[in-house]
This record gives structure tokens, C-alpha cells and sequence, in this order.
């Protein structure tokens, strides 16, 4: 069975976007099994048990007393897309140094069809446990990183984006309204990074910073993410945000640098 897209250009295959609806329920819940995954679904779970079969056969998932998680194939297909990533490889060094200098967890994010997904992790002395890994997708409206992207947005841009998201309430300071977010990202405009005070993940703070190329065009973003109790108001609003914008820096040169020798 086929499916016109919104577009008009093409159709698309239900069966393919059902399996790629299990894969993305167990990407979110790491294990699941077969109930779980129908009810999630709303589908029967004979129908799911044909998917999970099918994908299990294929290497995709594997089967884990009774429950199902992905497999490391998708380790070999991030890995292959992570490659040639430009900004993987021109920043993923600096975002090492920074992890040592700060003792945190230092993290390079893209954006891609309005999340943010974090493309190269390091973690400094003082953690022990990260809050996110590679390949890790959280939304623009309530991250550092993500409101980097939205404040690059134009007006019209960012309407659009007001208009579909659907603000869901992570912790008690997440940002659920439309009119608080822009204000806010005036503010990041005005000063060059952007904060994340608690409000993706209770007890963590983030600063990120913008790292555009020589056209000034963003790039990407660079952020540090820490305990509260590690990351006191001075440290929150000044310390590391100065150091963030001098790596950001860096890696800026490299990416013009780059640019040039591509030219040559």
C-alpha cells in the first residue's frame, strides 16, 4: 500500500514507514517488547511481531529476554554518515581539549529537519555518567545548542517552527510558550550564546555557542553541559561561556581554513 506525500512529489511506502515506526519506539524506550510496542502503536501485536521478525532476521534488532533492542548495525550506518560530516572532522579535536579543560561534557551538535542531534561527545575527569551520547536527538525549544539554531531563524522561519512545535514540559523550567522562546532568543542574539538552565534534564545546566563559516552561515554548536552543583552562576553565565566562544573561534578559523584549501 502507497501514500501520496504532502508534497505531491512521490509516494511513499506504509509498510516501510510502520517498520521505521517500531524501530523509532524502541530507539526511544532502548528495550521494548512486542505488547509494548503495539500499544504504543495502536497496532495488533501479530502485525508488530511480523516487523520485529523481519527486522531481527535482518540484523537490525536484536532479541533480548523477550524484549527487542536496536543492533549494532546502526552503529555502522551512523558511523558511515558521521564520516563525512565536515564539521565532525574539523571539530571533534577541540571538543577533546575543551572536555579536559572544563572536567564536563563537551558536545558538537547539528541541526537536522528541526532537532538537534549531537554529532561528536567528549566527556571530561568530572563526569561519570554523560546525559546524552552520539546520535542523541533532543528538540530546538527547550537545549542550548537548539535555541543557537532557532535564533538564527528569520521571522517567517521562526513563526513556522511556533506554528507545528508542540512544547512538552521536561522539567518545571522547560519553556512552553511561544512569546517567553523568542524573547529569549533576542537575548542570544544580543550576547552570543545560549543557556539551558534545567530545563531539558532536571539538575543539569548547558551553555552552547554558534559556530558558523566564513560566510557566516551557521555551521553548527558547540555546548558544555554540567550538574548545577558543578555549575554555580559564575561559571553558568561567564566562565564557561568565554570559553566556549574562544573554541567556537577555533574551530571557525578551521572551517574558513577549509574553505580556502578546497578553493586551491
Amino acid at each position: 500500500m502507497t501514500e501520496e506525500t504532502p508534497d505531491g512529489y512521490g509516494k511513499t511506502i506504509q509498510s516501510i514507514e510502520s517498520a521505521l515506526e517500531v524501530v523509532e519506539v524502541i530507539r526511544q524506550k532502548e528495550r521494548a517488547g512486542v505488547t509494548e510496542i503495539a500499544n504504543e502503536l495502536d497496532r495488533s501485536k501479530s502485525t508488530i511481531h511480523h516487523y520485529v521478525t523481519t527486522l531481527t532476521k535482518h540484523d537490525y534488532l536484536d532479541k533480548v529476554d523477550g524484549e527487542y533492542q536496536l543492533s549494532l548495525r546502526f552503529l555502522t550506518l551512523g558511523g558511515q554518515v558521521r564520516e563525512r560530516e565536515q564539521l565532525y572532522h574539523l571539530g571533534k579535536d577541540n571538543v577533546e581539549e575543551l572536555a579536559q579543560e572544563t572536567g564536563e561534557q563537551v558536545r558538537l551538535i547539528v541541526e537536522r529537519n528541526g532537532s538537534g542531534i549531537t554529532l561528536y561527545q567528549a566527556t571530561g575527569d568530572r563526569v561519570t555518567k554523560p546525559i546524552t551520547h552520539v546520535g542523541s536527538i533532543e528538540e530546538l525549544y527547550c537545549t542550548a545548542a537548539g535555541k543557537v539554531f532557532l535564533a538564527e531563524l528569520s521571522d517567517e522561519e521562526l513563526d513556522s517552527y511556533l506554528d507545528e512545535v508542540s512544547f512538552t514540559p521536561y522539567t518545571e523550567k522547560t519553556i512552553t510558550d511561544g512569546d517567553a522562546l523568542r524573547a529569549e532568543l533576542e537575548e542570544i542574539r544580543d550576547r552570543g550564546v545560549a543557556f539551558d538552565d534545567e530545563e531539558r534534564y532536571e539538575g543539569y545546566r548547558c551553555v552552547a555557542a554558534a559556530i558558523s563559516t566564513e560566510k557566516r552561515e551557521l555551521f553548527g554548536a558547540l555546548s558544555v553541559s554540567a550538574p548545577v552543583k558543578r555549575m554555580g552562576e559564575e561559571r553558568f553565565r561567564t566562565d564557561v561561556p568565554n570559553q566556549l566562544q574562544n573554541v567556537a573561534g577555533v574551530v571557525e578559523i578551521n572551517t574558513t581554513y577549509s574553505e580556502w584549501t578546497d578553493v586551491l
